[in-house]
């Protein structure tokens, strides 16, 4: 499981950073206007996405004697560190227009996702591969997810530690060096360490946009899909907002300077806190999902999630202790997030192979990845073209409509998707007894309950 977990160390390191830091790294270091980076977020998201499906494909085909996983993460390391560095390696502003720096940046952002497609799908795939048991299934998710926590932690600090070393621009390309090195030896520890099952080899994939459009035959799956959809947009624009909101409504208050590194910015402290409370979370929502259900557990973490969003439309100037405690809470709602839906997919790729004789994962964790990134392109385009109407101007402070308009979207906007993911998540009943039933069905109930 370590193995294995230790892998997503380095996607979420390098998924945070470019979540976090890129629209404002080029909006406000760069030079392009939030309109152009929102069209060039959207355009690499949308190719990111529309891959997925054969990446999918291609690894449930694969059969090598490293297995149908392992070498596609192995094999995507060094290019997508390479693509990571010169995302954030830009050539001169003074010396090029805003078109050449757009199709720069387009350029480098759809590179990265090619190669993180290439990596993340057979990745994560294999979660639903390594067992069979419903809860184990919660630990092996956890384990990873908590390793992706623990790059979460790391991509909160170390990026603006490194950016201070040299600053400016310069300090990102070195940053980008630094962190995409780091990301390929967490890699290639994870295809060495991790292991695969010989019995899921070999069976005949379908052709990947139908496998893809085959995974909503599952009845199940289309309710926890639809749940999962109106979260992922949820947490998509906050994401995109948290340093504009940091800098432009909260802002640096004068004691600042005087508690903590110069080095650390405000927005660095707010995402440490918000994942150290993400990994406290883990072993409690573990418990949580032992005694009342996994959906339950989730349904929890998601009524949390909407009264935090709530609580964000009273940010102001200055209201750094009143953000850290809704901070904190949202983390525990994270941590959840991040560890139930994707173990409770991996129980219905169970009762697909009872229905089709195939195991899918890869068509199952290529929706899934199609959802998040399409839900992430559509809503980043929309925030930042909204700043940019409103007149969002980078470096100076902000009007009172344009700080407006950015907590409307931080706050009201995803509470109310959580609520809609709320109400879609009771439609769905899939449960523990369901999961034993279909593998009694395919015959490795038995095999799972030698195994304890």
């Amino acid at each position: 499981m370590l193995g294995y977990g230790v892998g997503n160390f380095a996607f979420a390191l390098l998924g945070l950073v470019i979540a976090v830091n890129l629209q404002y790294f080029y909006t406000d270091y760069v030079g392009l206007t939030a309109g152009y980076v929102a069209w060039s977020l959207l355009f690499a998201k949308i190719f990111d996405a529309a891959t997925d499906p054969v990446m999918g494909y291609l690894s449930d085909r694969s059969n090598t004697r490293f297995g149908r996983r392992r070498p596609y993460f192995l094999a995507a390391a060094i290019p997508l560190a390479i693509a990571f560095y010169f995302l954030f390696t830009p050539p001169s502003a003074e010396e090029h227009s805003q078109g050449y720096l757009l199709g720069y940046m387009l350029a480098c952002y759809v590179a990265t996702y090619l190669f993180w497609t290439v990596g993340a799908v057979p990745y994560y795939s294999l979660g639903a591969e390594l067992t069979d048991d419903y809860q184990e299934r919660v630990r092996v998710i956890s384990v990873r997810e908590a390793c992706a926590l623990a790059g979460l932690l790391v991509a909160t600090i170390a990026p603006a530690y490194l950016i201070h070393i040299y600053g400016g621009i310069r300090g990102y390309s070195f940053m980008g060096a630094t962190l995409g090195g780091g990301m390929v030896v967490f890699l290639v520890i994870s295809a060495v360490a991790s292991s695969e099952r010989p019995e899921f080899q070999g069976r005949e994939p379908m052709n990947p946009y139908a496998g893809w459009l085959k995974t909503l035959d599952n009845p199940h799956f289309r309710k926890l899909l639809l749940a999962f959809a109106c979260s992922a947009i949820a947490g998509a624009v906050p994401a995109v907002l948290t340093i504009y909101v940091s800098v432009y409504v909260i802002g640096t208050p004068d004691w600042w300077g005087e508690v903590m590194p110069d080095w650390i910015p405000t927005w660095s402290y707010y995402l440490l806190l918000y994942f150290s409370a993400g990994v406290l979370s883990l072993p409690l929502w573990t418990r949580v999902a032992t005694r009342i259900g996994k959906r339950n557990a989730w349904g929890l973490a998601i009524a949390l999630a909407v009264i935090t969003s709530l609580g964000c439309a009273l940010l102001a100037s200055g209201t750094v202790l009143y953000f850290s405690i809704l901070l904190f809470f949202g983390g525990l709602s994270f941590g959840n997030y991040l560890a139930l839906p994707p173990s409770m997919v991996a129980d219905l790729i169970d009762w697909d192979e009872v229905h089709t004789g195939r195991r899918r994962e890869g068509s199952y964790f290529a929706i899934w990845a199609f959802v998040t990134k399409l839900g992430a392109a559509i809503t980043g385009f929309v925030a930042l073209q909204i700043l940019e109407y409103v007149g969002y101007q980078p470096g100076i402070p902000q009007t009172e409509r344009v700080q407006w308009w950015m907590l409307w979207m931080y706050s009201w906007f995803p509470a109310a998707l959580y609520l809609a993911s709320g109400l879609a998540l009771l439609r769905f009943g899939f449960s523990r007894a369901d999961l034993e039933q279909a593998q009694r069905e395919v015959g490795r109930l038995a095999v799972a309950e030698s195994s304890q």
